[in-house]
């Protein structure tokens, strides 16, 4: 590259950034990876036999054979239609949906989409989106709306349809676990790339899998570590909650920017009130009620009102208590485990600005 090639560059990236601003200087880095690959081509993943079978040829076959087919089903109906199938999955999930997520609807780059796993950087403002979308879509619980991706939970077909073509999905029973790692552009890449594998291995050894660990590296050496899965259900309503949900409801709530806000500066408060009251693995070991009781009190002293106009009591108890609803759940999720919890709140604050 000449010198006034450099030059030009140069003069197009002060041209950009006085249009549009100076540019966060961290960046996401994701890798996805399907669960239990080899038992889904071994077989052991596959549906039972009277499932494998039309419901109405089932119904009316003879009660004795099939009771002899379920016998001999151990190893399950693994032919090579199945095999095809199962590739054919793969197949659409990385060319149908995962450039269309990562780079077309979201502002990022794919590096490598290899049918079950998937690296790519993504912008700090798209994460939680990208991330929600690219393991949605590996088990086709996504929608195509006015040519957008959506996450949908009520889509349980194992098909999605886009552009008039209905594609084949892993189907609701695949997971998938991702590794993700914030960093500054000066961090060398070499380091990010290995500290991902080691997030999406993390992921992987949680007990259900199908989980995310994310790694939050700052340019002062500071890490922050947290690994959720991907949805739970709800002990209050049993509904079944995505964690990403939770956590962009909880990140927008903490954002200064907004007319009503949680200041971040509450996370480090309630780190210091628990700080003696948890175990040697992070774990707080005080009641839960004890707990409830001073998170609701500091949500609702780091509470922000800017708006021009009088504060609306109703108005303010409503976000208070939605704030602290979608906190405690992400806390109860992570199995009382304190530094995984208050972790993952300084990563969702992180996203707003970055330091």
């Amino acid at each position: 590259m000449t010198d006034e090639q450099i030059r030009q560059i140069k003069e197009c990236f002060k041209e950009l950034t006085e249009k549009v601003g100076k540019p966060n200087p961290y960046y996401a880095l994701i890798y996805l990876d399907g669960d239990n690959m080899g038992k889904w081509l071994s077989g052991e993943l596959l549906p039972e036999i009277e499932n494998a079978y039309n419901s109405e040829v089932w119904g009316a076959l003879p009660e004795d054979f099939k009771e002899q087919l379920k016998g001999k089903s151990s190893r399950k109906l693994l032919t090579p239609a199945i095999h095809a199938s199962i590739s054919n999955a793969l197949r659409n999930y990385s060319i149908e949906f995962v450039r269309k997520i990562v780079e077309e609807e979201h502002l990022g780059k794919l590096i490598y989409a290899g049918g079950d796993d998937v690296l790519a950087f993504v912008n700090l403002r798209d994460l939680l989106d990208v991330m929600e979308k690219l393991r949605f879509a590996f088990s086709g619980e996504v929608r195509v709306e006015n040519g957008q991706i959506k996450v949908s939970g009520e889509n349980q077909t194992g098909f999605v349809g886009k552009d008039d073509v209905y594609y084949l999905t892993m189907g609701k029973n695949a997971t998938a676990s991702m590794g993700v790692v914030i960093a500054h552009y000066k961090e060398p890449l070499k380091v990010v790339i290995g500290r991902v594998f080691e997030m999406k291995r993390k992921a992987k050894n949680n007990p259900d899998k199908d989980s995310f660990s994310i790694l939050l590296m700052k340019k002062s050496g500071e890490e922050r570590i947290a690994m959720y899965s991907w949805r739970y259900k709800c002990s209050s309503t049993n509904d079944i909650l995505q964690t990403i949900d939770v956590i962009k409801r909880a990140k927008n709530a903490m954002n200064d920017e907004n007319e009503r806000y949680v200041s971040h500066r509450f996370i480090q408060k309630l780190k210091g009130e628990f700080v003696r009251l948890k175990n040697k693995k992070g774990r707080l070991v005080s009641s839960e009620g004890v707990f409830n009781d001073e998170l609701r009190r500091l949500i609702s002293r780091a509470y922000n009102y800017k708006g021009s106009g009088r504060d609306d009591k109703d108005k303010k108890k409503k976000f208070i208590e939605d704030f602290y609803t979608d906190i405690q759940r992400l806390f109860l999720k992570s199995g009382r485990d304190l530094d995984n919890f208050t972790n993952l709140l300084e990563i969702a604050s992180f996203l707003n600005k970055g330091e």
